[in-house]
Protein backbone atom coordinates (compact mmCIF):
# COMPACT_ATOMS: atom_id res chain seq x y z
CA UNK A 1 0.00 0.00 0.00
CA UNK A 2 1.26 3.22 -0.97
CA UNK A 3 1.91 5.94 1.92
CA UNK A 4 -1.27 8.27 2.52
CA UNK A 5 -1.74 11.18 1.22
CA UNK A 6 -0.68 14.46 3.20
CA UNK A 7 -3.74 16.21 3.17
CA UNK A 8 -5.27 19.73 5.13
CA UNK A 9 -8.75 20.77 5.25
CA UNK A 10 -10.65 24.02 4.98
CA UNK A 11 -14.11 24.01 6.04
CA UNK A 12 -17.29 25.74 7.35
CA UNK A 13 -18.51 22.53 9.51
CA UNK A 14 -22.36 22.03 8.95
CA UNK A 15 -23.67 19.00 7.98
CA UNK A 16 -21.79 18.07 4.76
CA UNK A 17 -18.84 19.25 5.75
CA UNK A 18 -19.32 16.62 9.20
CA UNK A 19 -19.80 13.99 5.92
CA UNK A 20 -16.36 15.06 4.64
CA UNK A 21 -14.75 15.26 7.83
CA UNK A 22 -15.72 12.03 8.35
CA UNK A 23 -14.68 10.37 5.37
CA UNK A 24 -11.54 11.99 5.47
CA UNK A 25 -10.77 11.27 9.15
CA UNK A 26 -11.59 7.36 8.67
CA UNK A 27 -9.69 6.91 5.69
CA UNK A 28 -5.95 5.13 5.54
CA UNK A 29 -5.50 6.96 2.13
CA UNK A 30 -5.28 10.72 3.77
CA UNK A 31 -2.74 11.68 6.26
CA UNK A 32 -5.17 14.87 8.07
CA UNK A 33 -2.53 17.55 8.42
CA UNK A 34 -4.48 19.59 10.18
CA UNK A 35 -8.41 21.29 9.36
CA UNK A 36 -8.58 25.17 9.48
CA UNK A 37 -12.30 26.52 9.79
CA UNK A 38 -14.09 30.03 8.06
CA UNK A 39 -17.46 31.36 8.35
CA UNK A 40 -19.91 30.00 6.07
CA UNK A 41 -22.68 27.06 6.74
CA UNK A 42 -22.66 28.88 10.09
CA UNK A 43 -20.16 31.54 12.25
CA UNK A 44 -16.89 30.89 12.46
CA UNK A 45 -16.96 29.83 16.56
CA UNK A 46 -19.79 27.13 15.67
CA UNK A 47 -17.75 25.99 12.84
CA UNK A 48 -14.64 25.66 15.06
CA UNK A 49 -17.65 23.62 17.96
CA UNK A 50 -18.83 21.31 15.32
CA UNK A 51 -15.33 20.58 13.71
CA UNK A 52 -14.48 20.04 17.60
CA UNK A 53 -17.16 17.98 18.57
CA UNK A 54 -16.94 15.75 15.53
CA UNK A 55 -13.12 14.65 16.21
CA UNK A 56 -14.06 14.24 19.67
CA UNK A 57 -17.78 11.98 19.13
CA UNK A 58 -15.41 10.04 17.07
CA UNK A 59 -12.26 9.64 19.18
CA UNK A 60 -9.95 11.33 16.30
CA UNK A 61 -6.06 11.33 16.97
CA UNK A 62 -5.20 15.03 18.20
CA UNK A 63 -5.42 16.92 14.72
CA UNK A 64 -5.10 20.18 15.18
CA UNK A 65 -7.76 22.76 13.89
CA UNK A 66 -7.43 26.45 13.59
CA UNK A 67 -10.38 29.21 13.41
CA UNK A 68 -9.53 31.32 10.46
CA UNK A 69 -11.59 34.17 8.56
CA UNK A 70 -15.23 35.13 10.31
CA UNK A 71 -16.06 37.08 6.92
CA UNK A 72 -15.45 37.35 3.48
CA UNK A 73 -12.88 39.62 2.14
CA UNK A 74 -15.92 41.90 1.01
CA UNK A 75 -18.93 42.88 2.41
CA UNK A 76 -20.85 40.76 5.55
CA UNK A 77 -21.30 37.21 3.62
CA UNK A 78 -24.65 35.45 3.29
CA UNK A 79 -27.14 34.15 6.25
CA UNK A 80 -26.29 30.97 7.32
CA UNK A 81 -28.29 28.19 5.42
CA UNK A 82 -31.25 27.05 7.44
CA UNK A 83 -31.44 22.85 5.80
CA UNK A 84 -28.25 22.32 8.33
CA UNK A 85 -30.20 23.27 11.19
CA UNK A 86 -29.40 25.39 14.55
CA UNK A 87 -26.23 24.51 15.44
CA UNK A 88 -25.28 23.67 11.80
CA UNK A 89 -24.66 19.98 11.93
CA UNK A 90 -28.09 18.32 11.92
CA UNK A 91 -28.80 19.47 15.67
CA UNK A 92 -27.76 15.90 16.88
CA UNK A 93 -27.17 16.56 20.47
CA UNK A 94 -23.21 15.75 20.43
CA UNK A 95 -21.74 16.54 23.73
CA UNK A 96 -19.98 19.72 24.51
CA UNK A 97 -16.26 19.06 22.82
CA UNK A 98 -13.47 18.41 25.14
CA UNK A 99 -10.69 19.23 22.97
CA UNK A 100 -9.64 23.09 22.13
CA UNK A 101 -8.69 24.53 18.73
CA UNK A 102 -5.16 25.82 18.37
CA UNK A 103 -4.13 29.23 18.88
CA UNK A 104 -3.18 30.60 15.47
CA UNK A 105 -4.89 32.29 13.22
CA UNK A 106 -5.61 29.56 10.31
CA UNK A 107 -3.98 31.86 7.67
CA UNK A 108 -0.93 31.33 10.04
CA UNK A 109 -1.39 27.81 11.06
CA UNK A 110 -1.56 26.81 6.92
CA UNK A 111 1.60 29.32 6.67
CA UNK A 112 3.35 26.99 9.00
CA UNK A 113 2.43 24.04 8.52
CA UNK A 114 3.21 23.98 4.91
CA UNK A 115 6.32 25.98 5.15
CA UNK A 116 7.69 23.20 7.96
CA UNK A 117 6.52 20.18 5.10
CA UNK A 118 9.44 18.41 3.19
CA UNK A 119 6.66 17.62 0.46
CA UNK A 120 4.17 19.29 -0.74
CA UNK A 121 0.42 18.94 0.88
CA UNK A 122 -2.64 18.94 -1.44
CA UNK A 123 -5.30 21.42 0.55
CA UNK A 124 -9.17 19.92 0.38
CA UNK A 125 -11.06 23.36 0.42
CA UNK A 126 -14.59 22.66 1.07
CA UNK A 127 -16.01 26.18 2.14
CA UNK A 128 -15.86 29.62 1.46
CA UNK A 129 -12.17 30.62 0.22
CA UNK A 130 -11.55 33.59 2.30
CA UNK A 131 -8.98 31.29 4.04
CA UNK A 132 -6.86 30.49 1.39
CA UNK A 133 -7.15 33.68 -0.88
CA UNK A 134 -5.61 35.46 2.36
CA UNK A 135 -3.17 32.63 2.75
CA UNK A 136 -2.13 32.85 -0.76
CA UNK A 137 -2.33 37.04 -0.91
CA UNK A 138 -0.23 37.26 2.32
CA UNK A 139 2.69 34.33 1.31
CA UNK A 140 2.71 33.72 -2.24
CA UNK A 141 5.95 31.95 -1.74
CA UNK A 142 4.02 29.29 -0.26
CA UNK A 143 2.57 28.31 -3.44
CA UNK A 144 5.63 26.01 -3.95
CA UNK A 145 4.52 23.74 -1.49
CA UNK A 146 1.08 23.23 -2.58
CA UNK A 147 0.70 19.97 -4.46
CA UNK A 148 -3.04 20.86 -5.68
CA UNK A 149 -6.16 22.45 -4.64
CA UNK A 150 -9.22 20.08 -4.22
CA UNK A 151 -12.47 22.79 -4.61
CA UNK A 152 -16.01 21.87 -3.68
CA UNK A 153 -17.72 24.90 -5.24
CA UNK A 154 -19.58 26.50 -8.17
CA UNK A 155 -21.46 25.17 -11.03
CA UNK A 156 -20.45 23.81 -14.49
CA UNK A 157 -23.87 22.37 -16.01
CA UNK A 158 -26.31 22.79 -13.24
CA UNK A 159 -28.33 25.50 -12.26
CA UNK A 160 -26.91 27.32 -8.44
CA UNK A 161 -28.60 26.54 -5.26
CA UNK A 162 -27.89 30.10 -3.91
CA UNK A 163 -28.30 32.30 -7.27
CA UNK A 164 -30.07 31.15 -10.35
CA UNK A 165 -26.56 30.76 -11.62
CA UNK A 166 -24.22 30.89 -8.00
CA UNK A 167 -23.29 27.90 -5.34
CA UNK A 168 -23.34 28.81 -1.55
CA UNK A 169 -19.09 28.75 -1.23
CA UNK A 170 -18.37 30.58 -4.30
CA UNK A 171 -21.58 33.49 -3.58
CA UNK A 172 -20.22 33.38 0.01
CA UNK A 173 -16.60 34.98 -1.44
CA UNK A 174 -17.03 35.49 -4.58
CA UNK A 175 -13.22 37.69 -4.45
CA UNK A 176 -11.47 34.67 -2.54
CA UNK A 177 -12.80 32.44 -5.08
CA UNK A 178 -11.45 34.34 -7.72
CA UNK A 179 -8.14 34.56 -6.14
CA UNK A 180 -7.84 30.93 -5.53
CA UNK A 181 -9.42 29.47 -8.72
CA UNK A 182 -7.73 31.82 -10.59
CA UNK A 183 -3.93 31.63 -9.24
CA UNK A 184 -2.55 29.19 -11.76
CA UNK A 185 -1.90 26.80 -8.71
CA UNK A 186 -3.54 23.00 -9.75
CA UNK A 187 -7.42 22.92 -8.95
CA UNK A 188 -9.65 20.20 -9.48
CA UNK A 189 -13.14 21.85 -8.93
CA UNK A 190 -16.28 19.58 -7.30
CA UNK A 191 -19.11 21.18 -8.49
CA UNK A 192 -22.71 21.48 -7.83
CA UNK A 193 -23.24 18.77 -11.09
CA UNK A 194 -21.45 15.67 -9.08
CA UNK A 195 -22.26 16.69 -6.11
CA UNK A 196 -26.12 16.45 -6.41
CA UNK A 197 -24.92 12.50 -7.99
CA UNK A 198 -24.29 10.72 -4.57
CA UNK A 199 -26.66 9.88 -2.00
CA UNK A 200 -28.09 7.91 0.67
CA UNK A 201 -31.51 6.62 0.88
CA UNK A 202 -33.59 6.95 4.05
CA UNK A 203 -33.46 3.58 4.83
CA UNK A 204 -29.81 3.54 4.49
CA UNK A 205 -29.15 6.33 6.75
CA UNK A 206 -31.51 4.73 9.63
CA UNK A 207 -29.12 1.56 9.23
CA UNK A 208 -26.47 3.84 9.51
CA UNK A 209 -27.70 5.33 12.01
CA UNK A 210 -28.02 1.97 14.47
CA UNK A 211 -24.45 0.51 13.65
CA UNK A 212 -21.56 0.15 16.42
CA UNK A 213 -19.45 2.52 14.41
CA UNK A 214 -19.96 6.26 15.84
CA UNK A 215 -18.77 8.04 12.34
CA UNK A 216 -21.85 5.66 10.69
CA UNK A 217 -24.04 6.56 13.34
CA UNK A 218 -23.03 10.46 13.02
CA UNK A 219 -23.19 10.14 9.03
CA UNK A 220 -27.02 8.64 9.80
CA UNK A 221 -28.23 11.31 12.01
CA UNK A 222 -27.05 14.07 9.74
CA UNK A 223 -28.52 12.33 6.38
CA UNK A 224 -31.61 11.82 8.46
CA UNK A 225 -31.71 15.47 9.08
CA UNK A 226 -31.40 16.09 5.66
CA UNK A 227 -33.92 13.87 4.74
CA UNK A 228 -36.17 15.57 7.48
CA UNK A 229 -35.62 19.46 6.70
CA UNK A 230 -36.13 18.66 2.89
CA UNK A 231 -39.07 15.82 2.81
CA UNK A 232 -37.16 13.74 0.92
CA UNK A 233 -36.76 9.78 0.84
CA UNK A 234 -32.96 10.86 0.29
CA UNK A 235 -30.09 12.68 1.19
CA UNK A 236 -26.74 13.95 -0.06
CA UNK A 237 -23.64 13.28 0.64
CA UNK A 238 -22.19 16.58 -0.38
CA UNK A 239 -18.65 17.73 0.49
CA UNK A 240 -17.79 14.08 1.23
CA UNK A 241 -18.07 13.16 -2.33
CA UNK A 242 -15.01 15.80 -2.65
CA UNK A 243 -13.05 13.79 -0.33
CA UNK A 244 -13.61 10.59 -1.82
CA UNK A 245 -12.66 12.04 -5.44
CA UNK A 246 -9.36 12.16 -3.78
CA UNK A 247 -9.27 9.10 -2.13
CA UNK A 248 -10.34 7.27 -5.55
CA UNK A 249 -9.84 9.98 -8.64
CA UNK A 250 -10.38 6.97 -10.82
CA UNK A 251 -14.52 7.34 -9.92
CA UNK A 252 -14.58 10.80 -11.43
CA UNK A 253 -14.80 12.27 -14.73
CA UNK A 254 -12.60 15.37 -14.94
CA UNK A 255 -12.84 17.86 -17.82
CA UNK A 256 -9.93 20.46 -18.80
CA UNK A 257 -11.62 23.84 -18.95
CA UNK A 258 -11.02 26.84 -19.30
CA UNK A 259 -12.83 29.80 -16.38
CA UNK A 260 -13.74 32.70 -14.51
CA UNK A 261 -15.45 33.76 -11.28
CA UNK A 262 -17.87 36.52 -12.37
CA UNK A 263 -17.51 39.48 -9.55
CA UNK A 264 -19.71 41.49 -11.10
CA UNK A 265 -23.06 42.35 -12.22
CA UNK A 266 -26.71 41.52 -10.31
CA UNK A 267 -27.94 37.85 -10.81
CA UNK A 268 -24.65 36.78 -12.03
CA UNK A 269 -22.12 37.84 -9.38
CA UNK A 270 -20.09 34.55 -7.63
CA UNK A 271 -21.09 32.16 -10.95
CA UNK A 272 -18.73 29.83 -12.26
CA UNK A 273 -18.49 30.58 -16.53
CA UNK A 274 -16.79 28.30 -18.19
CA UNK A 275 -15.74 28.78 -21.81
CA UNK A 276 -16.71 25.63 -23.79
CA UNK A 277 -16.72 28.00 -26.99
CA UNK A 278 -14.14 25.61 -29.86
CA UNK A 279 -10.37 27.45 -30.03
CA UNK A 280 -8.95 27.99 -33.03
CA UNK A 281 -5.30 28.74 -33.96
CA UNK A 282 -4.98 32.37 -33.01
CA UNK A 283 -7.61 32.33 -30.68
CA UNK A 284 -6.90 34.93 -27.20
CA UNK A 285 -9.53 35.16 -24.56
CA UNK A 286 -9.54 38.32 -22.58
CA UNK A 287 -9.78 37.90 -19.29
CA UNK A 288 -8.97 36.52 -16.44
CA UNK A 289 -9.28 32.71 -17.52
CA UNK A 290 -7.54 30.37 -16.22
CA UNK A 291 -7.88 27.05 -17.28
CA UNK A 292 -9.19 24.10 -14.19
CA UNK A 293 -10.06 20.53 -13.90
CA UNK A 294 -13.69 19.69 -13.33
CA UNK A 295 -15.33 16.96 -12.24
CA UNK A 296 -18.04 16.64 -14.39
CA UNK A 297 -20.01 13.32 -13.31
CA UNK A 298 -18.80 10.76 -10.85
CA UNK A 299 -19.27 6.96 -10.26
CA UNK A 300 -21.99 7.52 -7.20
CA UNK A 301 -22.17 3.67 -6.28
CA UNK A 302 -18.31 3.71 -6.19
CA UNK A 303 -18.57 6.46 -3.85
CA UNK A 304 -21.57 5.28 -1.57
CA UNK A 305 -19.42 1.83 -1.16
CA UNK A 306 -16.33 4.18 -0.62
CA UNK A 307 -17.94 6.53 2.02
CA UNK A 308 -19.93 3.50 3.67
CA UNK A 309 -16.81 0.73 3.97
CA UNK A 310 -14.56 3.91 5.28
CA UNK A 311 -17.34 4.21 7.80
CA UNK A 312 -17.35 0.83 9.06
CA UNK A 313 -21.16 0.38 7.94
CA UNK A 314 -21.09 -1.43 4.19
CA UNK A 315 -23.96 -3.27 5.42
CA UNK A 316 -26.19 -0.43 5.52
CA UNK A 317 -26.25 -0.55 1.62
CA UNK A 318 -28.61 -1.25 -0.24
CA UNK A 319 -29.03 -1.78 -4.03
CA UNK A 320 -30.50 1.56 -4.46
CA UNK A 321 -28.97 4.66 -4.46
Amino acid sequence: MSNPLPVLLDVDTGGDDALALLLAMASPALDVRGITCVAGNCALAQAVRNTLTLLDAIDAPPVPVAAGMDRPILGSGLPAPALHGGDGMGDLGLPAPRRKSVDDHAVEFLRRTLSETAEPITLICLAPLSNIAMLLRMYPGIREKIERLYVMGGTYASPGNTTPAGEFNVCYDPEAAAIVLQSGLPVTLYPLDPFMQVRFTKEEAMRFSSTASAGARIAGGIALHYCRFFGYSFSLIGDAGTVATVIDPEGATVERSSMLVELSGGATRGATVFDRRIVTDGFEREGNWTDVDVVTNVDADRYRRLMAGALGAPEALTDQA
